[in-house]
């Protein structure tokens, strides 16, 4: 990313290793200083002691169409196959996937991507970077092989995440409950009394909502408004910040009860 040694991958290629080397094309090779990494995102930085390394070039991923030229720059395979780059089309924009919980908005191309390309670079035909290549689907079915569907974030997502990292070492601003919900089927209403309500899956350790809440409890309301879907409790999670509390009215065995659960910094709980 930088001369100075900023280089940018995804949060998943770094996740569980205790140390990181970086490796150029000349042949040197760097220990790598872990600066922060954000699994919503799936980015991460690391730092190598260097000079004068040649950075990449960025471009804008909101000019970007369906039917641009894209290429793919990684090392599929691992080392034997370092530096390969391959040919493609952004065939979709705005691709919203989920991976391990997370929503992302990416970037789909029919670049091929194989096992270590997480982390390069996804290239427009100026010579810019565009995204960050970080995902492929696959078919788990023997008889039906997926082709040309690779993934990359968009640097309109990256940027301002990477900035984030390299200024404080995490992302902010993303206040979180804690809990895991679903909505609720009709039987399941039937046998609490209620007509409307969110069940509670999980309960995050050392959030807000530890001791609080517990995993059966039915979140019937959040600071007076009914709750019915998930995306209720979402939009006003969303219009909050960390250190507010929430006040929800829950269902426990017979009971109704008056919990508050103050919102907390997702990244507190990933760390």
């Amino acid at each position: 990313m930088t001369a100075d040694g900023y280089i940018i991958t995804n949060a998943h290629v770094i996740e569980g290793a205790f140390r990181a080397d970086v490796s150029l094309e000349d042949g040197r090779s760097f220990p790598a200083r872990l600066v922060g990494s954000d699994q919503a995102t799936d980015l991460a930085v690391l730092k190598v002691e260097a000079a004068a390394l040649p950075p990449a070039v960025f471009g804008d991923s909101d000019q970007m169409v369906v039917g641009d030229t894209v290429v793919a720059i990684g090392n599929p395979m691992g080392e034997q196959l370092r530096g390969t780059m391959t040919d493609g089309i952004l065939s979709a924009i705005n691709r919203d996937m989920e991976v391990d919980g997370n929503t992302m908005t990416l970037l789909q191309t029919t670049a091929a991507l194989n096992t270590g390309n997480s982390g390069g670079a996804l290239v427009n035909d100026q010579g810019q970077v565009v995204g960050i290549t970080n995902m492929k689907l696959i078919s788990n079915v023997s008889d039906n092989s997926l082709e040309g569907l690779g993934f990359a974030i968009p640097t309109a997502t990256v940027k301002p995440v990477v900035d984030a990292l390299i200024a404080d070492g995490v992302v902010t601003g993303r206040p979180t409950l804690g809990v895991t919900v679903r909505a609720m089927y009709d039987f399941e209403q039937a046998e609490r009394g209620v007509d409307h309500g969110l069940l509670v899956v999980s309960v995050t350790a050392g959030s807000g909502a530890e001791d609080v809440l517990e995993p059966g409890d039915v979140l019937l309301d959040a600071n007076g408004v009914p709750l019915r879907t998930n995306d209720d409790l979402l939009v006003l999670r969303d219009g909050l910040q960390a250190g507010e509390v929430i006040t929800f009215q829950v269902r426990r065995g017979e009971e109704t009860l008056t919990a508050e659960v103050p919102l907390v910094e997702r990244y507190q709980l990933e760390n």
